[in-house]
């Protein structure tokens, strides 16, 4: 059984991740989405609460025959991949700009771990312009957001606006 490692911030997940998840699920028995816990980045959204949204979200998608698990991690990709034996990682390209840091992400991870390989998958044209960090900006800017994350997360922080954006 082949065991994905599918790695973010998910600050917030959108239908980009949403997309690509599917995708990996036509390769992968077994999806590991790993939130990534960085420091020095300030989130949206805690990271316990990104877990629980993540898991939530997880329950409507279309993924015959694909256990999905979320966990949270605060190492390097690699070695929380290895931890979670996991033999690829897969990484969503939205864009150019996207594939070239990819690729150098991808050559340095190979050389940390040359076991792991790294799994490309391109989102569909019509989510490809979903960001978190877009999707951040407009919500703090009282934009909509409803056509870019799931419902379960819109609904999250039109509820919890008021705390999140102070």
């Amino acid at each position: 059984m082949n065991r994905c490692f599918f790695p973010g911030s998910f600050d917030p997940f959108t239908f980009g991740h949403k997309n690509i998840i599917e995708k990996a699920s036509a390769v992968s028995e077994h999806i590991i989405i790993g939130i990534g816990q960085h420091h020095e980045k300030n989130s949206l959204i805690d990271i316990h609460t990104r877990e629980s949204l993540l898991n939530e979200s997880i329950k409507s998608m279309k993924v015959p025959n694909t256990q999905i698990d979320v966990i949270i991690f605060d190492s390097l990709l690699v070695q929380a991949a290895k931890d979670n034996q996991c033999n690829i990682i897969i990484r969503g390209i939205r864009d150019t700009s996207d594939l070239n840091y990819e690729l150098r992400m991808y050559n340095t991870n190979r050389i940390i771990e040359p076991n792991i390989e790294t799994l490309f998958i391109p989102t569909d044209n019509d989510l490809n312009h979903i960001s978190s960090s877009l999707v951040r900006q407009i919500y703090k800017l009282g934009g909509s957001i409803e056509s870019l994350v799931p419902d379960n997360v819109n609904k999250y922080l039109i509820k919890n606006i008021n705390s999140i954006t102070k």
